[in-house]
């Protein structure tokens, strides 16, 4: 009985992954004929890509007292 419980979870498990990818083009199908297929994946990557190299002001230390700056980078 374990094992046909086992082979039942597995087959099933199995059929769900296989449909996943066809539910999310359905669902998702407007969004893909505007944009494309990897337009989103491609705006995260850059996104982050430019916050590695510069990542946000809130992340630097902020520093008033300084002797000889007078900059203040926000």
């Amino acid at each position: 009985m374990l094992v046909i419980n086992l082979l039942h979870f597995v087959l099933t498990a199995a059929t769900l992954g296989l449909w996943a990818p066809v539910w999310w083009w359905c669902v998702n199908r407007e969004a893909i004929k505007q944009s494309g297929l990897f337009h989103q994946f491609d705006n995260d990557y850059w996104d982050y890509l430019v916050e590695r190299d510069e990542p946000p002001a809130a992340l630097y230390p902020t520093r008033f007292d300084l002797a000889d700056e007078v900059r203040f980078d926000a």
